[in-house]
């Protein structure tokens, strides 16, 4: 899987060329952009929309659905594994890639 060359902590709400999911690109940049620190958040960083700690369970969605946005769609028996790692793993499973 080859990134585009993004700003990633600011990424487009367009998704850049050669994404290979579009609508998912649109929905987590969409929720990046809004999950971000609140102003004078200190000394705990807290998330401006649901005011939890930064980065918040959302923030991470986001940023997870960024890099999955840029793969192709996983069918078969990997599928599931993917779907695994989307919501929970810090890896892809190793059939999945």
């Amino acid at each position: 899987m080859e990134l585009p060359p993004v700003d990633w902590e600011n990424p487009p709400l367009d998704p850049p060329d050669g994404v290979a999911q579009p609508l998912m690109w649109r929905l987590a940049a969409r929720l990046l952009h809004d999950h971000v620190t609140a102003a004078g958040s200190w000394p705990v960083a807290r998330c401006r929309v649901c005011e939890l700690a930064w980065p918040c369970p959302a923030r991470r969605y986001a940023e997870r659905g960024l890099l999955a946005a840029c793969r192709h769609p996983v069918t078969g028996r990997g599928a599931a594994a993917f779907t695994d790692w989307f919501l929970a793993a810090d890896e892809p499973p190793r059939g999945a890639r």
